[in-house]
């Protein structure tokens, strides 16, 4: 069985919610926490990457996806980018899919990147967007 941190300290945010009476919460995990979706990632190698050295910590934090998901007194939503970078925030578009864990749409050369800056934009860009809400959503910019 997966002991996760993440799944333990997401259900501690989601119990300091309810006690204050708080309803929005944004987490962000990463594109894959499904574990089919794993099997459609990329290259050989990048499926052998993805189940072998981050598989164990995807899994967690697909566990903690299934529990918020139980919950009824959260407004939230698990924005799940692909790769992330270090650099500036820029003003691409956002590609995203809210059923299947990862973002088919888009070129696989090395477009599933995504910068920690952009990701955060996209976050408070869907603070009160009540369509994002209990939703779990892989994103990935693309050039306007």
């Amino acid at each position: 069985a997966v002991v996760s941190t993440q799944s333990t300290g997401e259900g501690n945010v989601s119990e300091c919610m309810r006690e204050a009476g708080k309803r929005r919460c944004i987490f962000m995990h990463s594109w894959y926490t499904d574990a089919a979706s794993r099997e459609k990632c990329g290259s050989f190698m990048v499926r052998l990457f993805v189940k072998y050295f981050i598989g164990q910590v995807l899994e967690g934090m697909r566990q903690s996806e299934i529990e918020i998901e139980k919950t009824d007194h959260l407004d939230y939503t698990f924005v799940l980018p692909g790769g992330l970078t270090n650099g500036p925030v820029t003003d691409k578009s956002f590609v995203t899919n809210d059923t299947d864990f990862y973002v088919s749409q888009v070129d696989r050369s090395g477009a599933t990147r995504t910068d920690r800056a952009d990701v955060a934009r996209y976050i408070l860009s869907i603070l009160e967007d009540e369509g994002s809400y209990r939703k779990i959503r892989a994103i990935c910019p693309v050039e306007n």
